[in-house]
């Protein structure tokens, strides 16, 4: 952690834009709708309410994109973790025409925001999944064709091995769906500059100003330290951070640690020539880019019991020599770790809770581009209109262990089978 700046030390704060720290709450305050949690979900909620005219307060507990938000691999995909033909199933093909819809609404806002809003955040388009086995190989093809044939998603293309070396240096691949549409960010400063506009629309935000508890009433009143905020409307959107604030959302999202680590500048020796994002179809997949300032930021090591290992920088430059071995000599420059959520469905959980008390969270790792969305349908039905929030809402996600001592078993227990598959089969 840095004493000076209030985050942890990564290369996203090494290259990133500040704001000024905001104030601590201290008093007792009212507004229309009080959104707890600093990140991409608040604000884009925020903007949305701002524009509806809402008078709108932020509470973050730190900084701001201090958590996920601040610290990703910053993929901004298409879709969700949970796989199109399995969506298919769940949902059926209606509601899974409209999820996949809203799921590309998401990548037209990061775009409108970045435009409107001129967010300097290092936007690069093209992403590829990439095919380590056959089975890959028939699954990426199998989401080729629904893509094309029921969810009218043109662009997209298949990439052969050849076509993949060509691009990346790398042999380690026979396959990939290459998506143009897909892209990646500089995510803390992408939030930066969603939380700049917030402020310049007039949203308050509060830093280092932890909500400790709601008490439900009319209005809600949600506490801090020092002071309180009376609000008709709350939004949970504090992800993996949530904490004991409201058992109803945070029973549905399991937190998971996952570590990321950036090279040294490679200069000339940069192996994705076209500064396209990667990741491959393991369950404990890797997942790497090229930076804008010529870097790879590689991500992908878990912890069965999220914490830490001792060689966690080594563990992710080794994983990167499976994938560009000529890459031998490069120091891993920068190494941190944080808090995703994830929930059973492998599908956000977005939802009204009661009492004018709604949640959006579990992205399972799909929160770049899935945040904005859920900022926009969470104003939308706050404003009176639930359509398409139902569309989220609607998915009945089933209890995770809430107690820490059961939570940690689960998620040894669900990486280490994720882990066991992957070396399985063909």
């Amino acid at each position: 952690m840095s004493q000076a700046s209030g985050y942890i030390d990564s290369y996203y704060q090494a290259t990133g834009h500040q704001l000024p720290l905001q104030p601590e709450l201290d008093s007792e305050i009212t507004a229309d709708v009080c959104i707890i949690g600093g990140g991409m979900t608040g604000f884009n909620a925020a903007i949305e309410l701002r524009k509806r005219g809402y008078d709108v307060v932020i509470l973050e507990a730190n900084r701001i994109a201090w958590g996920a938000s601040g610290r990703n691999g910053g993929m901004c995909l298409v879709g969700y973790c949970l796989g199109l033909h399995e969506v298919d199933e769940a949902f059926g093909p209606d509601w899974g025409k409209k999820l996949w819809d809203l799921s590309c609404e998401s990548l037209d806002i990061v775009r409108d925001r970045i435009r409107e809003f001129s967010i300097d955040c290092d936007l690069q388009q093209n992403c590829i999944e990439l095919a380590i086995k056959p089975s890959h190989v028939k699954e990426l093809k199998a989401y080729q064709d629904l893509m094309e044939s029921h969810y009218d998603y043109d662009g997209i293309s298949w990439w052969d091995r050849d076509k993949i070396r060509e691009v990346t240096s790398s042999d380690r691949y026979i396959g990939g769906l290459f998506d143009p549409n897909s892209a990646h960010i500089h995510p803390h400063n992408y939030t930066v500059g969603l939380a700049r506009a917030a402020m310049n629309l007039g949203v308050r935000i509060y830093e280092n100003s932890a909500a400790t508890k709601i008490v439900q009433g009319w209005p809600n009143r949600i506490n801090t330290a020092k002071g309180s905020v009376k609000a008709r409307q709350v939004l949970l959107a504090c992800n993996a951070y949530i904490d004991g604030l409201h058992k109803k959302a945070e029973n549905k999202v399991l937190p998971i640690i996952s570590y990321i680590g950036v090279t040294e500048p490679l200069g000339d020796r940069q192996p994705i020539t076209n500064k396209m994002a990667m990741s491959d179809l393991n369950n404990c997949l890797d997942y790497f880019r090229p930076t804008a300032d010529g870097r790879i930021l590689f991500g992908g090591v878990n912890h069965p019991f999220n914490g830490e290992h001792p060689d966690t920088r080594e563990r992710l430059r080794q994983r990167m020599l499976k994938v560009f071995p000529q890459l031998d000599d490069v120091k891993m420059e920068y190494h941190w770790g944080g808090l995703f959520s994830a929930t059973r469905e492998y599908m956000p959980h977005i939802d009204h809770l009661g009492n004018d008390i709604y949640t959006a969270h579990g992205y399972t790792g799909h929160g770049v581009s899935l945040t904005n969305i859920a900022g926009r349908v969470v104003a939308e039905a706050m404003a009176g209109t639930a359509e398409r929030f139902d569309v989220f809402s609607k998915i009945r996600h089933k209890w995770i262990p809430t107690p820490k001592i059961l939570r940690k078993p689960a998620l040894a227990m669900a990486i280490w089978k994720a882990e066991l598959q992957d070396r399985l089969g063909s």
